[in-house]
């Protein structure tokens, strides 16, 4: 009976050894969890086909040629600054807030863009004639179109028609456009920047060539608004044919330098000589945007900065 029991117990030991030697060791056993679903990097098609997303195109950054001399612009503050790569290739006082005269008309536009319609017609009342006290570019009880307004303030920098928008956003949507300009420009991180009327008269108004940058990237998702700017001249009549308004652009540089996409310029006696210019680079590198304020030569400075950026930096 002994011996039977010692077999027994001699076979189970046998059999244990083998049946365990084939289970996984506790590393080994998978312990269940409730992981985040994670999505492949490789996205699947509906046939469950693989697929590869294209890859991006790279943004080809600017590289600075050192063995040319920046130029020395008359304008109390200037910048350079391409769109494509968000970085500014010359600056002089870009944060110092100045007044910047009818630059402000481009943040009119926009806001005027965002409550009204093109095709509104706008009575011009006498609070929108001869506003500057010098000037007449509108005649009395004539109508325009809110587009027709915009062409005239943007191409010739007509004041009568931002104060005519001003006044016909008053009367039709309740709104102080100036107010709403200030709203806007906020909200484009604008914070270096206070406007007080609809047409930059006022050089108490204020604002950097930092936060135009801002500006001007907002008015580049408006192509509607500066594509007037880049004609030498325009033409609008009022509603009923009875006047017809020339508008000869202010920018000089039209024709001048190639690539124009659009310019703004403006001048008070308190702001001097002010510009913003934008313009693409050749061979599909970008657009490189020019902003000057308080220049007694602000063409001259405009042209010598985009001169010096297309052959000071190359794209490669």
């Amino acid at each position: 009976m002994r011996i039977i029991l010692t077999v027994l117990v001699a076979s189970l030991a046998l059999v244990t050894a083998w049946t365990l030697r084939e289970l996984p060791s506790v590393e080994q056993v998978p312990i269940p969890t409730e992981s985040p679903l994670v999505i492949s990097a490789t996205p699947v098609d509906h046939q469950g086909q693989a697929f590869l997303l294209p890859a991006a195109q790279p943004v080809r950054a600017p590289v600075r040629d050192t063995t040319i001399t920046e130029p020395t612009p008359d304008a109390n503050a200037a910048v350079v600054y391409h769109i494509e790569t968000d970085r500014v290739l010359f600056s002089k006082n870009e944060n110092v807030r100045m007044p910047i005269a009818s630059l402000t008309k481009v943040l009119t536009a926009l806001t005027v863009n965002d409550l009204l319609d093109g095709d509104e017609l706008v009575i011009v009342g006498s609070g929108s004639v001869r506003v500057d006290g010098t000037k007449q570019t509108l005649y009395l009880h004539e109508r325009l179109t809110v587009r027709n307004l915009l062409t005239l303030m943007l191409v010739e920098s007509s004041n009568d028609a931002a104060y005519a928008l001003a006044a016909h956003a008053s009367a039709t949507v309740g709104v102080d456009l100036v107010a709403a300009m200030n709203e806007r420009a906020y909200e484009m991180g604008m914070i270096d920047s206070t406007f007080t009327d609809p047409a930059g008269l006022d050089d108490t108004a204020f604002s950097t060539p930092r936060d135009l940058i801002k500006l001007v990237r907002a008015a580049q998702r408006q192509p509607l608004l500066w594509e007037p700017m880049r004609s030498l001249v325009a033409s609008v009549s009022s509603s009923d044919g009875e006047f017809t308004h020339v508008a000869e652009n202010t920018n000089q540089l039209l024709g001048e330098i190639s690539d124009i996409v659009w310019g703004k310029t403006g001048y008070t006696d308190g702001a001097l000589g002010c510009m913003i210019l934008v313009v693409e680079i050749p061979n599909g590198n970008g657009t490189l945007v020019s902003i000057i304020l308080g220049s007694r030569s602000r063409f001259t400075d405009t042209r010598d900065l985009m001169n010096w950026a297309k052959t000071a930096w190359r794209w490669h």
